[in-house]
């Protein structure tokens, strides 16, 4: 075990709700906390500005998240005067191209200085007619490809949020470009998260040998809304390396180690055994 191998992730567990204030009070609290286990990496999940109680309400709210909850956030990180922590947090903001209408899902990679060194907008959204949900009503769709973000010249960071899980491609194409973490912050509703939010990381983590980083929204948002929680982190052979509560706010980290994943994809080496050109 080489200690250029090891590095710290860590991750939170939030139940945002419609009080953008009380989220970023939230935020900034786990972010003191984690200071002292001086980690390499912090995860938030999908939507820690906000869950809002309706459309209207979130269309709303995405206007005014980036002055009243990314400004004071970098701000604060900033002030901490920290060298190496890597923030990675789930925001809505507003669209680009469909100012009127629609609003962006991101993730947001915010360095130690406070300055946001990659956004990610989601490019699967969750349409289940079924569960009443049709996300793209108002989420655009991402349409740029992710990007491996690199940490500390090692971790290699494969970016999705929520839905995307379900999409094996994203996280393949993630591994192929070099990725060995992939970050999947979420807000799964109650009855998805239980039949299939671990069965959907084991799965990604055992497709592309990589740590699977699975950190929830949990509990109850409004009077219509609770997600699953039961975030954890699963490792490259499958297995739950750490777990955090099942049902409420929570943080903790691993120290994972480059030498055991790189172990795991020499003696199962899959990704050299691809039939060239013929999937």
């Amino acid at each position: 075990m080489s200690k250029n191998s090891l590095f710290k992730v860590g991750i939170v567990q939030l139940t945002a709700t419609n009080s953008v204030a009380s989220n970023l009070s939230k935020v900034k609290t786990f972010i003191a906390q984690s200071l002292k286990d001086d980690l390499d990496v912090l995860v938030f999940p999908e939507a820690s500005d906000y869950i809002a109680d309706n459309k209207e309400q979130s269309f709303q709210l995405s206007q005014t998240s980036e002055k009243l909850f990314l400004e004071p956030l970098t701000d604060f990180i900033k002030s901490l005067h920290l060298n190496n922590l890597n923030i990675f947090i789930g925001v809505h903001l507003p669209s680009i191209y469909n100012k009127e209408t629609k609003i962006r899902n991101c993730l947001l990679r915010i360095d130690a200085k406070g300055n946001i060194l990659y956004n990610y907008q989601k490019i699967h959204t969750f349409d289940v007619p079924k569960l009443e949900i049709i996300e793209s009503n108002l989420v655009e769709k991402g349409t740029k490809k992710p990007e491996v973000q690199v940490i500390n010249d090692g971790l290699k960071i494969g970016p999705g949020i929520c839905y995307d899980i379900r999409f094996p491609e994203q996280s393949l194409y993630l591994r192929e470009q070099g990725a060995n973490v992939l970050l999947f912050p979420s807000a799964f509703t109650m009855v998805t998260g239980e039949k299939h939010w671990d069965n959907l990381g084991f799965a990604r983590s055992l497709d592309t040998q990589c740590y699977s980083v699975l950190v929830g929204q949990v509990g109850q948002h409004n009077s219509k809304r609770a997600s699953w929680g039961h975030s954890k982190i699963i490792g490259p052979w499958g297995d739950v390396l750490l777990k955090l509560k099942e049902a409420e706010e929570d943080y903790g980290f691993l120290e994972i180690d480059l030498e055991d994943l790189q172990k795991i994809r020499d003696g199962m080496p899959l990704f050299d055994q691809k039939p060239s050109g013929m999937f």
